[in-house]
């Protein structure tokens, strides 16, 4: 989920707080909204108003991370429910992140490559063949048309 792990700390920080909460309930329900019509486009009006509600509270007396993730969120506000607006656009980063993931555990048991081009040729191609997997593409055929 979007701001996930900042809203659990933030909420571990500071309990008496519900600033971060409110915030959670609103996304969370946004994502439920979205699994209940999965193809709808949903009118994001009324959520960025519940979030413009929330992003008024004043936070400056709480912990420093909540003012970064509270100026974090204002410059991406438009953004923030584009999910609900367009069906194709999936409301967290889990898929971006378990892709990632592969990448991840390589370099961490390798150590590293052995040259900054075997490196950026694996992850091009890493990235091609995923994105085509994704699409429900031939990976081949996807790299065939890259090179």
């Amino acid at each position: 989920m979007l701001y996930r792990r900042e809203l659990k700390y933030l909420s571990e920080v500071d309990r008496k707080q519900q600033w971060s909460g409110e915030l959670e309930t609103l996304i969370k329900e946004g994502m439920e909204l979205r699994k209940e019509y999965p193809k709808a486009a949903i009118d994001t009006a009324p959520w960025l108003g519940r979030l413009d509600k929330i992003l008024q509270k004043n936070v400056s007396r709480l912990d420093d991370g909540f003012r970064r993730l509270k100026n974090g969120l204002i410059k991406c506000r438009d953004y923030i429910f584009k999910f609900l607006e367009n069906p194709a656009i999936p409301p967290d980063n889990n898929a971006s992140e378990r892709g990632f993931r592969k990448l991840k555990v390589k370099q961490k048991i390798s150590g590293t490559f052995r040259s900054d081009a075997g490196g950026d040729a694996y992850f091009a191609l890493h990235s091609i063949m995923d994105t085509a997997h994704k699409n429900k593409q031939s990976e081949l055929d996807a790299i065939l048309a890259f090179i």
